[in-house]
């Protein structure tokens, strides 16, 4: 199977950007590093496994077809977890990341917000 292509906004792409330039000033270097291989791990699931990601949660709560994938894995927390789509045409499947969000953050308010701002 085709593996799937994974599309980051530009909302996605400013979190992505806060997220890290946060994490440097507050952690450091090597906590940058190792988050950042965290969350290109992530993008690396979603794009190898797609619909079939094993820690997908549908967030239809929110709004039809949104799902969530955290950023969390066994013995690395993360409190982010990325807001995401999938778009299925023919043979071209995408995971759309909308935006990139902490937990304590009100996904209903941000995924709104995002959604005005296209």
């Amino acid at each position: 199977m085709e593996p799937w292509k994974v599309i980051l906004t530009d909302t996605a792409l400013a979190d992505l950007d806060s997220i890290l330039d946060e994490t440097l000033s507050q952690f450091g270097n090597l906590q940058l590093r190792r988050y950042t291989k965290q969350i290109q791990n992530a993008l690396q699931e979603l794009e190898a496994n797609g619909l079939n990601a094993p820690l997908l949660k549908d967030r239809g709560d929110i709004q039809p077809h949104l799902l969530t994938y955290p950023l969390s894995r066994k013995g690395k927390r993360s409190p982010h977890h990325l807001y995401l789509r999938f778009d299925v045409k023919g043979n071209e499947n995408s995971v759309i990341i909308l935006r990139i969000l902490h937990e304590r953050m009100d996904p209903e308010t941000q995924i709104k917000e995002a959604a005005q701002s296209q």
